[in-house]
């Protein structure tokens, strides 16, 4: 009489798949608030952000304006020192940076804002490359540590 074949046990793939699935659910449930707060505070910073940069570009704007009209006037005048000239050149050079990089601020933080808020990671990883930039940007306004000790 032949053997009998016993039929061979095995796992299932769908079996392997669900009991994946449930463990990373599992995850996402124990650390929910953890997420929650974390896009939330996301959120609050990206609007304080925009908030700063409102500000910051009205004012720049204004010594950007003072700085243009102001800079032709203390180049003619002999009695006006090189030292403020130059103060004055720098702060106009500053002003046009901090301008460019609040008007780039303009274009990508509504777009970080809406991806946070839709909890759309299309748009989030389509703008990180966008706030790259504008983090290099405004870390180029940072003094630099070659920069001259201020005077006491």
């Amino acid at each position: 009489m032949p053997a009998t074949v016993q039929p061979v046990k095995y796992v299932h793939f769908s079996d392997k798949m669900t009991e994946s699935l449930m463990n990373i659910n599992k995850v996402i449930q124990e650390n929910k608030s953890t997420l929650d707060s974390i896009q939330d505070m996301a959120v609050e910073l990206t609007r304080a952000i925009r908030s700063l940069e409102a500000a910051v570009i009205k004012y720049i704007k204004m010594a950007d304006d003072i700085l243009e009209n102001i800079l032709p006037i203390m180049k003619s005048l002999p009695i006006v020192p090189d030292k403020i000239t130059d103060f004055a050149e720098d702060a106009l050079a500053l002003a046009k940076k901090i301008a460019a990089a609040c008007e780039m601020a303009e274009k990508v933080l509504p777009g970080v804002e809406a991806g946070l808020t839709t909890a759309d990671m299309v748009k989030l990883k389509t703008s990180t490359g966008d706030v790259q930039k504008l983090t290099k940007s405004l870390q180029g306004l940072m003094p630099t540590a070659t920069a001259k000790p201020a005077r006491k």
